[in-house]
């Protein structure tokens, strides 16, 4: 065990945190822009200012659902519930997906510098939406009222964590030519991967709810 949450739930954290990071979208037409614009440090910054976005929200998460067990755990059970079932759609919805192959935004940072990267790394991550349902929908089922201060910073050190070292590893792949191509014509099947994941995860925790 490390802290008060069983090994195979960091596991499951870290699988889950992987793949999000793993499904094209905005976050990676970000880093991919300014690699391709400025090069692989502006890359680099824009992957470790992303994925401290991430480990703020996941932080944010992991705390608030903390004071929601405090304060009322009707609503934090209920946030469970709602949770796993979000889970569970946003799985069924990337399994059923159409196969077309999404086009990254490349080449659409018209200049870029080390600082513009910081900024817009971490700004994508902190004003998209999505990732605080996602984060809330996960660590509502991870958090509980026994959940000590290391275990939240652990969490958030995970999903953060994962994030940057995912984003790196793009920056890496977009500065050899024909990689990013590859990437992108296999992002359907990581889609699906993925969703198989989340409907295995929201069943899993769906059937630990009712049983209670």
């Amino acid at each position: 065990m490390l802290g008060s949450i069983e090994l195979s739930f960091w596991a499951t954290v870290f699988t889950a945190c992987l793949f999000g990071a793993m499904s094209p979208g905005p976050s990676l037409a970000v880093v991919v822009n300014h690699t391709l614009a400025t090069g692989r440090l502006a890359g680099s910054y824009a992957a470790i200012s992303h994925g401290i976005g991430i480990g703020i929200y996941a932080l944010i998460t992991a705390f608030g659902l903390s004071a929601v067990i405090e304060q009322n755990p009707v609503i934090f059970e209920t946030t469970q519930f709602l949770g796993s079932l979000f889970l569970l759609y946003l799985g069924v919805k990337l399994i059923f997906a159409s196969k077309k192959i999404e086009e990254i935004g490349l080449a659409s940072v018209p200049s870029s510098s080390n600082m513009l990267a910081i900024r817009d790394g971490l700004g994508i991550a902190l004003i998209n939406p999505k990732i605080l349902l996602f984060f809330t929908a996960l660590f509502s089922q991870f958090v509980q009222i026994e959940s000590s201060f290391v275990d939240k910073i652990i969490l958030a050190i995970i999903a953060g964590g994962v994030d940057t070292l995912w984003y790196l590893l793009v920056v890496t792949i977009v500065s050899r030519s024909g990689s990013m191509a590859r990437y992108q014509r296999a992002s359907g099947f990581f889609d699906k991967i993925f969703g198989v994941l989340l409907v295995f995860i929201a069943f899993r925790f769906i059937n630990q709810i009712v049983l209670g």
